[in-house]
């Protein structure tokens, strides 16, 4: 069981990831990682189809990564398909420079000895 606020990354799952990197300005880091936060929480974790969702801020400022996870490319795909969803998307962007969205499968897993 994954405890709250915790996500899991398994090869043997075979999530849909989705790798963004959002390139900022310094000043738009922080109010893209509360963002993204405030609608995951509000939003994206009651889609159907939706695993996780991380954010990762870069030390520099002028980067945001989100790493996401859903249980396949149809949900994934209904959930692009959502006007009000796109709408959203719209908003993060317009708070970047550029969005780099890349779909992936997790392929391995690996971890430090237990311990």
């Amino acid at each position: 069981m994954t405890r709250p606020g915790t996500a899991t990354i398994t090869a043997a799952a075979a999530p849909l990831a989705l790798v963004n990197v959002y390139e900022v300005d310094p000043a738009q880091q922080a109010a893209l990682c509360a963002l993204l936060s405030e609608q995951t929480e509000a939003v994206l974790r009651h889609v159907p189809g939706f695993v996780s969702a991380s954010y990762h801020a870069s030390l520099d400022g002028t980067k945001v990564v989100n790493y996401a996870q859903w249980r396949g490319q149809e949900e994934f795909a209904a959930f692009m398909a959502d006007p009000d969803n796109r709408a959203q998307l719209a908003r993060f962007a317009a708070l970047a420079r550029s969005v780099s969205p890349v779909l992936c499968r997790v392929t391995a897993v690996h971890a430090a000895p237990a311990g």
